[in-house]
């Protein structure tokens, strides 16, 4: 059945992989965060066949959940996105990695909206759809949809990102007496090292937060022009002058939501790989060295 043509879910909903059915992926559609979009998760079983795992990908899930590449606006792969506009994009046929430790393991597909599908009221008129600007509204709206699904995963980033930084504030710390007694020389070398590692992802966590906080996404910025472009215009399919400057403005929001998003991701994997787990690595070694030399008293 095709997208379309489906109510909402009310719970996840097995679909199988088209040609080799005996493997599903779970998926929602229109769920009230994605309306003209779903999410999928699969299974841990899909992972375990080396054949099945190679050719898992998103083009071969789209083909599942009977989703023409070419509706899509946007894509994520556990809280990652990306531009649904970039067709001949490798990503697109990437093996799909397990989700590991990922805070979300879903695959979220978010559609264009489709002009066809607004009501009668607020539906283009003839003589506006074949003029040039026709298409500006559609990929404004595309754009847009776009921005919204992007704000929320910037706002499940932010989280991550935060939590992520408390943790690490408290790594970066004087060792305590009795770490110091039993740490030879070269383990306060090491947590030396691993505290200027925890200064420096801690900076740049901290600016990205920063970002995002007071950024583009904020009210400060041009946020709030777009979203009232939208409501004005772009909705209602209405004429007016710069549309070509907006539609180039829509697009660049979009992109730059999209890069902050990355660079969060970024971020966060280089504050938990470089800092937080180095930090542990160092002082999992002295806690070892206290418990040697705690039994031999």
């Amino acid at each position: 059945m095709h997208i379309s043509e489906r109510l909402p879910s009310t719970a996840l909903e097995p679909v199988p992989l088209t040609g080799d059915p005996q493997y599903i992926v779970w998926a929602w559609f229109k769920p009230p965060a994605a309306p003209q979009g779903l999410f999928v998760q699969v299974p841990p079983e899909a992972f375990q066949n080396p054949a099945r795992r190679q050719s898992l990908t998103i083009r071969t899930i789209l083909r599942a959940v009977e989703v023409d590449p070419s509706q899509v606006a946007v894509w994520s792969l556990y809280g990652v996105s990306y531009d649904g506009r970039q067709l001949a994009h490798p990503t697109w046929d990437f093996p799909i990695p397990e989700p590991g430790m990922a805070a979300d393991p879903s695959i979220g597909i978010y559609l264009h909206s489709s002009p066809a599908a607004l009501p009668p009221a607020v539906t283009a008129p003839a003589s506006i759809s074949q003029a040039a600007g026709g298409g500006a509204f559609s990929r404004m709206e595309a754009d847009w949809n776009a921005c919204l699904q992007l704000e929320l995963q910037l706002t499940a980033a932010s989280k991550l990102l935060n939590a992520t930084l408390q943790r690490i504030n408290s790594l970066n710390r004087d060792m305590s007496p009795e770490e110091a007694r039993c740490a030879d020389s070269q383990d306060k070398r090491d947590w030396q090292e691993a505290r200027r590692w925890l200064r420096d992802v801690a900076s740049r966590v901290s600016r990205y937060l920063k970002d995002h906080l007071v950024g583009i996404t904020s009210n400060a910025s041009k946020r709030n022009s777009y979203e009232s472009i939208y409501q004005t215009y772009i909705a209602p399919r209405r004429q007016f002058d710069g549309l070509e400057q907006s539609e180039r403005d829509f697009d660049s929001y979009r992109k730059s939501l999209q890069t902050l998003l990355t660079n969060m991701g970024t971020v966060n994997a280089t504050a938990v790989q470089e800092g937080e787990r180095r930090a542990q690595q160092v002082m999992a070694r002295v806690a070892g060295k206290i418990r040697s030399s705690r039994t031999k008293r």
